[in-house]
């Protein structure tokens, strides 16, 4: 039998890899007679492609996959990204049996577990789960044919799905997303698709966002109607110190995406939909350069009135 074949498309780096290491390269699809009788174990890692059942079979001990999740949870093309965007606490990589016919759907050989930093960013899980989903292969591949024996279905309860990610999926609604969502948004989005939103018409990409810690929702009922105003007017005023004491936004006279500028410290926060601030360092304009919260203040908030200063 050959000891290793590469099989991938033109342009990946496993393919680079493996012209540079003189290795076989088998061009997908192919028919199943390519392989037979040749390997003894198939090892699949982000290929995104369902394998023929005649293939799987083609090998004797059968096909691995490295999953970058804890299945049934996050069964999908994204499932890392989509563990972020959740805020799970913890996620890991599973080394599952391929089956034919269905994605992520195989019995488990092993798992490793791993907790999820609240300000952990997609790609920073990504690193620390490609390490350990590779010794994690390295242990079940040393264990053969014994894994294979011990692998057990997958439950058949927690099941989620992490489908192919589009930039639909980066548009922020202010209405519905309280500031922990819009924020767990960014760090599992932002390597990929800046957060969207529109200013007037206008699509507008919000780059490093960040949690406001000096804000918090009040009940219109707790609020006086004199503190109302004095509470926007706190909100917007020059004279407002970089550190602020904790302050309250009355959703009672500001909506979810209503916009707040600090013209002392140059910062810029929006309301989300529980009320609370997510702080924004800066954006981009219909597909035009960077601007500054700054910038933004003075060649877009200053030309409408502070009623009109939301995103939607």
């Amino acid at each position: 039998m050959s000891d290793l074949a590469i099989v991938s498309k033109p342009g990946s780096v496993v393919r680079a890899f493996a012209e540079d290491e003189k290795l076989p390269v088998i061009e997908w699809p192919f028919n199943h007679s390519v392989i037979e009788n040749k390997f003894d174990l198939g090892i699949v890692v982000s290929f995104g492609h369902l394998i023929p059942k005649e293939i799987i079979s083609a090998i004797p001990l059968g096909i691995l996959n490295v999953h970058g999740s804890l299945l049934p949870r996050w069964r999908g093309a994204a499932p890392i990204l989509y563990a972020v965007m959740n805020a799970d606490p913890e996620t890991g990589v599973t080394i599952m049996k391929i089956e034919p016919h269905k994605f992520d759907t195989g019995s488990i050989v092993r798992q490793y577990r791993c907790p999820v930093a609240p300000n952990e960013t997609t790609p920073q899980v990504t690193d620390r789960l490609a390490v350990q989903g590779a010794r994690l292969l390295m242990e079940c591949v040393r264990d053969l044919p014994r894994c294979l024996e011990m692998a057990a279905p997958q439950p058949e309860y927690g099941i989620t799905y992490a489908p192919r990610v589009t930039m639909k999926l980066s548009y922020v609604n202010w209405t519905t997303m309280g500031a922990k969502q819009v924020y767990d948004l960014h760090r599992a989005m932002s390597h990929l698709y800046s957060l969207t939103t529109s200013w007037h018409g206008i699509q507008t990409r919000l780059l490093d966002i960040k949690l406001d810690p000096t804000t918090s929702a009040s009940s219109p009922k707790t609020v006086s109607e004199s503190s109302k105003q004095s509470a926007l007017d706190f909100l917007n005023s020059p004279t407002e110190p970089s550190t602020t004491p904790r302050y309250f936004i009355d959703t009672s006279i500001s909506r979810p995406g209503t916009i707040f500028y600090n013209k002392l410290n140059r910062t810029m926060k929006i309301q989300c939909g529980d009320g609370l601030c997510v702080s924004c360092g800066g954006v981009r304009m219909g597909g035009k350069n960077f601007i500054s919260p700054h910038d933004f203040y003075n060649g877009y908030l200053t030309k409408v009135k502070k009623t009109e200063w939301y995103f939607t």
